[in-house]
């Protein structure tokens, strides 16, 4: 494991901080409240008699199953809403999410890390285990927020936002190897160290969920424009404009808007979700993909959009195929690419001569006026 080396700005930046972050008793009461009622709701008994309608959204029900109570019932734990449905994993894989997640409830958490970091057998088999399973081989979410439900003292309810907490406390010791439940234990360890480094210097002693909250207080999320799920209205084109300074994500819109025309044999891998956001599918680990979807043989086509794609958009399309050959792919599919731009580089004309599954399209626009 790698020393842990505290940026002394981001701990004077803590103490400033302190002084306006507001945790009550009662706020912790209701956190508490809401983290036993999933636990016994959730014990050992109703693990092992779990079916898949207990566990998959939409089978039956809404409420009253794991999915739904993990995203949306205890949003206050921790959020683990985006991406898709899919990061629960796939029905034909329940056999395995079941016996993963009896595995989770049954860790010792006693001795969860050794002295140097490492994990313990219990956290290892819990890992192996999870990459066996797609939706759960790269996923920082689902596992890690029931960890975090059922053993509150060691797991912090910090998910896909650990690299960039950590960004800002560590000199060194962000880059890994590790992905998945590896990464977020490595993560999670280290998260653990800066909170005793924290509680020294401010001399007080933060639970988990205080702690995570206290750490958003003192790092907010910038705010950004949202495009995800909004109808985007092209802009009125002026006169000394041209038509070519649209942007990529009004040719987002465009796709999304006439994907039955422009790709007849081609459909939404996740329907109900990319419908929402114009075509994207967001992957949570790699990068929001512009377009993911099914051909007619089943196999999956990923679209990357571009104004002009050059060839580092190779290296992006296939950061995306290659997370979703390890994460979605089932036994007999596979993927390729498509970049859809209206121009492209030399650079990508070579690169694409040796990649074979990713195709160019060009993207024509042609806009005319006509008095009537």
């Amino acid at each position: 494991m790698t020393e842990i080396i505290i940026k002394e700005e981001a701990l004077e930046q803590i103490i400033q901080k302190l002084q306006s972050f507001n945790w009550t008793g009662q706020t912790k009461q209701e956190i508490e409240l809401i983290r036993q009622d999933f636990a016994q709701t959730y014990d050992k008994a109703k693990l092992n008699s779990l079916t898949k309608e207990d566990y998959f959204i939409g089978l039956g029900r809404q409420k009253g199953c794991i999915s739904y109570d993990l995203e949306w019932g205890t949003l206050s734990l921790g959020s683990i809403k985006g991406g898709s449905k899919y990061k629960y994993g796939y029905e034909t894989d329940f056999p395995k999410i079941k016996y993963l997640l009896q595995k989770v409830i049954s860790v010792d958490a006693s001795n969860p890390y050794k002295a140097n970091g490492k994990l313990s057998t219990d956290l290892e088999n819990i890992v192996s285990l999870s990459k066996e399973i797609n939706g759960f081989k790269t996923g920082r979410t689902v596992i890690p927020k029931l960890l975090s439900i059922y053993f509150p003292d060691i797991f912090l309810p910090i998910f896909n936002d650990q690299n960039r907490f950590l960004n800002f406390f560590l000199v060194s010791g962000i880059d890994t190897e590790n992905t998945g439940l590896a990464l977020y234990f490595e993560y999670n360890y280290k998260l653990l160290k800066i909170k005793s480094r924290v509680e020294e210097i401010t001399n007080r002693i933060f639970g988990n969920f205080e702690f995570a909250t206290f750490l958003y207080h003192t790092f907010p999320k910038e705010q950004e424009i949202v495009i995800d799920g909004q109808p985007i209205i092209l802009p009125v084109v002026q006169e000394e404009q041209k038509f070519e300074a649209l942007e990529v994500q009004h040719y987002q819109t465009l796709l999304h808007r006439n994907m039955p025309r422009l790709f007849p044999k081609l459909k939404y891998f996740d329907e109900e979700q990319q419908m929402q956001k114009n075509g994207q599918y967001d992957t949570q680990v790699v990068g929001i993909m512009d377009m993911l979807t099914i051909d007619e043989n089943g196999d999956f086509v990923i679209i990357e959009i571009k104004r002009k794609a050059k060839d580092l958009s190779i290296g992006q399309i296939l950061r995306y195929m290659g997370w979703t050959k390890e994460e979605l792919c089932k036994k007999g599919q596979s993927v390729r690419g498509l970049i859809v731009a209206e121009s492209k580089d030399i650079n990508l004309d070579f690169a694409l001569k040796i990649v074979p599954d990713v195709k160019f399209l060009k993207l024509g626009l042609s806009i005319t006026l006509v008095e009537q």
